[in-house]
């Protein structure tokens, strides 16, 4: 009976896998200042690249229904995925298409010490601790900043916000969402200021819950 379990689990894994299609795009960059648009994605991470590379891979379920496009304006590079896909206008079928065919996430991996903002609607956003300055705007969505090096602002309507800090000022304010530090609940607007510290950590919500782990 095991046996035939773990041969199911393999065999549904396996197909997860080959149903996915990958496309990887890299770039040299000298760009101080990034903006990701993640409309079209379920879920996008950032990470620290260990050179002066871009990198950014596009995980689809679906192939040839997202591409990536890279635009440079002025100092900033912007980084959108384009759906390549346009929806029956007919209620309920065309909401079910376009739902199976937006099932998507990306990994960009960026050079440190550089600024980024992301834009998105209803997506799950993970920094991988990144070294630089983030800024994130969306509509819904739960958001995982791992370790606070850098100054980071977080503004959404709904959702989950954790993150972890040493040594970095806060400021939070959610209308109706919970402010938890230390697994201490606390009230909104909540600041706490470290004269001593250029770290900030700025998170603002209607109905968002914040969870932080901080040093003393």
């Amino acid at each position: 009976m095991k046996n035939f379990i773990f041969l199911i689990v393999v065999l549904i894994s396996n197909s997860f896998l080959f149903c996915q299609e990958k496309i990887i795009q890299k770039r040299s960059i000298l760009k101080e200042e990034f903006e990701i648009v993640t409309y079209g994605l379920d879920d996008i991470v950032l990470e620290n690249s260990e050179n002066d590379e871009l990198e950014v891979v596009l995980y689809d379920e679906n192939p040839n229904t997202h591409n990536i496009l890279f635009k440079e304006e002025e100092s900033v590079l912007k980084i959108e995925f384009e759906l390549n896909f346009l929806p029956i206008q007919d209620g309920v079928f065309r909401k079910y298409i376009t739902k199976r065919l937006q099932r998507a996430w990306a990994l960009v991996k960026i050079p440190k010490n550089k600024k980024i903002t992301l834009h998105g609607k209803t997506i799950g956003v993970t920094s991988k601790s990144y070294q630089g300055e983030l800024s994130i705007y969306i509509e819904r969505g739960n958001v995982q900043l791992n370790t606070i090096s850098r100054s980071t602002i977080v503004h959404l309507f709904q959702g989950n916000v954790f993150a972890k800090t040493s040594n970095v000022g806060l400021n939070f304010v959610t209308n109706k969402g919970a402010i938890i530090i230390n697994e201490e609940k606390k009230v909104s607007p909540y600041r706490k200021t470290i004269p001593s510290s250029l770290k900030h950590l700025t998170i603002n919500s209607i109905h968002a819950n914040i969870n932080i782990q901080a040093e003393q």
